[in-house]
């Protein structure tokens, strides 16, 4: 009975047992129990004992519960009050943008600066629309690429769009928008310049023999283009201190992460002097989830030839590089594409410090939004994205296809690949890690 009451007060929004309270109970419980034992050590009975002591153990669980779900409930609905994650419209509403001409693959700084101004303004612009990022990807791996470029009246940009070149015997020839990242797709003022920019896109993939493309948008896409959405990303909206964000996080959380400090875990921030323990730790780990891995010199020339703001994150224990992350900066957002820990670590909930380190950065860098990645729902990484109070937002990436050619199934989950991905992770790290840029650089 005492355990409903309790239960019932918390859900009724009473407030919980104060400590004193707990206390005392505490303290009866510790005298009945002495009390006990001294009545059976003289031969005496103990059940009326046994009994009190019963209804407060019971009573005292019950409180304990009471508590435990008001603070939750108390942490649900401070980060209720937030204003919830909302992903920009890719397609704008300027009604009088109209494409005049649609300028192919500009390269004059002049024409580079323009595109990056309208990337920078648009309200869905992202880091990997930037020309930076373009050559990243033909330095990299001298894939193809053709950057469309709708221009208004007057020569304005008011639409652009990224277009890469994927070609391998193994996966195929198809155009994505943009490879390796998570956002990408067109940039519009309206949905007359955003259809003109499929239009040539489609037409540069006929040309060249391509299955598809690929445009990788947020769900609000209004293109009547079959989809792909299963996959989902989080964003968190963070606080002005760091603090403020402790104190929104569920006990569970809180403790996790203090169990990693009990290891006395090493923190280093910084670019490409940390690249070689980062790479042992992510190769390892890439190599246990059956995924090919990117070479080191794809995260060199990134840091070096783009232009974004990047960092490299490493933890360590006892010396050795345990946990690792790559943070990108884009106006109000982090973003972190990549983290991972080595296995061995995982009971120690080094990943549970490594990412609090980083949120604590990125409040004290002055963003105001935290980008988890991208995962599939209900997947371990889900779960785990989820329980920082990130909010899930769907992505919709669609699809131009050539006549005949049905959706495209390269990504893990596909049946087809489990036997390829087995045998990656039972191969030596140091072969993947021969092998997996050749691979990997084929796939979006």
């Amino acid at each position: 009975m005492a355990e409903n009451s309790a239960t019932s007060a918390a859900s009724d929004n009473f407030p919980p047992p104060s400590k004193e309270q707990l206390d005392a109970l505490k303290a009866r419980k510790g005298q009945l129990s002495r009390q006990v034992g001294e009545a059976k050590k003289n031969g005496l009975s103990a059940d009326d004992l046994i009994e009190q002591l019963k209804q407060v153990s019971d009573e005292l669980k019950a409180l304990q519960k009471a508590q435990k779900q008001t603070l939750n409930r108390q942490q649900d609905d401070a980060q209720k009050t937030q204003e919830a994650p909302a992903a920009p419209p890719f397609v704008g509403a300027k009604i009088e943008s109209i494409v005049h001409q649609m300028l192919v693959d500009p390269r004059s700084t002049d024409r580079c600066a323009a595109w990056d101004r309208y990337v920078d303004e648009h309200p869905a612009g992202t880091a990997y629309h930037r020309m930076g990022v373009r050559r990243f990807i033909e330095n990299t791996y001298g894939h193809q690429t053709r950057y469309l470029c709708a221009l208004g009246e007057n020569g304005e940009i008011v639409g652009v769009l990224p277009l890469v070149q994927l070609r391998s015997r193994l996966f195929g020839n198809f155009v994505v928008s943009v490879p390796y990242f998570n956002y990408g797709g067109v940039l519009a003022d309206n949905r007359s310049v955003a259809d003109r920019l499929i239009e040539a896109a489609s037409g540069w993939s006929d040309s060249i023999g391509a299955s598809h493309v690929e445009f990788r948008h947020m769900d609000q896409s209004p293109l009547d283009l079959p989809a792909r959405k299963d996959k989902i990303t989080f964003w968190l909206n963070l606080p002005k201190t760091s603090d403020d964000l402790w104190n929104q996080f569920k006990p569970k959380l809180r403790a996790q992460i203090r169990r990693a400090e009990r290891e006395e875990p090493e923190w280093y921030i910084g670019g490409l002097e940390l690249l070689n323990d980062f790479y042992d730790v992510f190769a390892a780990n890439m190599r246990d989830l059956g995924t090919p891995v990117y070479g080191k010199r794809f995260f060199r020339n990134l840091i070096e030839e783009s232009g974004l703001t990047t960092r490299l994150v490493v933890v360590k224990v006892a010396g050795k590089p345990c946990g690792c992350a790559f943070l990108l900066g884009y106006r109000k957002r982090m973003e972190i594409p990549w983290a991972s820990t080595l296995r061995e670590f995982n009971s120690s909930s080094i990943n549970m410090y490594m990412y609090w380190r980083v949120l604590e950065f990125a409040i004290e860098q002055g963003y105001r939004m935290f980008d988890f990645g991208r995962c599939t729902e209900d997947a371990g990484t889900y779960r785990f994205k989820r329980q920082w109070g990130a909010e899930p937002l769907p992505m919709r990436w669609d699809y131009k296809m050539a006549p005949g050619v049905s959706m495209p199934g390269l990504n893990p989950d596909n049946p087809k690949f489990r036997l390829l991905i087995a045998i990656w992770q039972r191969m030596p790290v140091w072969l993947t890690r021969i092998l997996g840029p050749g691979v990997v650089k084929s796939l979006p």
